[in-house]
């Protein structure tokens, strides 16, 4: 029996070295990338999964999402709890037709990442499995582990979007409440990493 399992992919090392990590148990690899369909940040993701080479698709998240996250932006004053939201949501949305789905979240993230009882309801309702490769390891470990198989490049966020769900919060923030309210939220010097090529052996 063939196996698939469905990634959350950014473009960045963390979601790049888990699709690697995955590759010797499944047959399938399939990389998913989540946009509120207001930017094209996508394309980031879209060039990194041909340098990884495992098929890539976009999946657009419902306006509902979008506004719940703005809410709880606004209302916190942190991004923590709205990355937690749209993440969840995505995860649920992969969760109601594939078997395996997989992300790149680690040890050290504060966010987006799911609670044990979270994990466990989803899998109970979906019958599905929920993997997080790289669950155990720290930033360390993962750099120096992606440093191994990939070629990436660690860029400002603010000047150099990726593909992940900060940047479409980012994005409809400042087009609906200005960049003044996207720097009051979002911490200052934010970074991120997109996927070059791959390295081969």
């Amino acid at each position: 029996m063939r196996m698939k399992v469905t990634t959350l992919f950014s473009g960045g090392k963390d979601s790049g070295l888990t699709a690697i990590l995955l590759e010797p148990f499944f047959d399938e690899i399939e990389l998913v990338t989540f946009s509120f369909g207001h930017d094209s940040a996508w394309e980031v993701a879209a060039r990194a999964a041909r340098a990884i080479g495992h098929p890539h698709r976009v999946e657009i998240l419902d306006g509902e999402v979008l506004e719940t996250g703005l809410e709880m932006l606004r209302r916190d004053g942190y991004p923590n709890n709205a990355l937690n939201y749209v993440h969840m949501c995505a995860v649920e949305i992969l969760a109601e037709s594939c078997e395996y789905v997989a992300d790149g979240t680690r040890r050290d993230d504060r966010a987006p990442v799911m609670t044990a009882s979270s994990i466990r309801s989803l899998e109970d309702r979906h019958r599905m499995h929920y993997l997080r490769p790289l669950a155990g390891w720290g930033w360390r470990a993962i750099n120096e582990m992606a440093s191994k198989y990939l070629e990436f490049e660690v860029l400002p966020s603010d000047r150099y979007p990726a593909s992940d769900f900060e940047v479409g919060l980012r994005y409809a923030l400042a087009e609906r409440y200005g960049q003044s309210e996207v720097d009051r939220i979002f911490p200052a010097n934010h970074t991120h990493s997109r996927v070059v090529r791959r390295k081969l052996f």
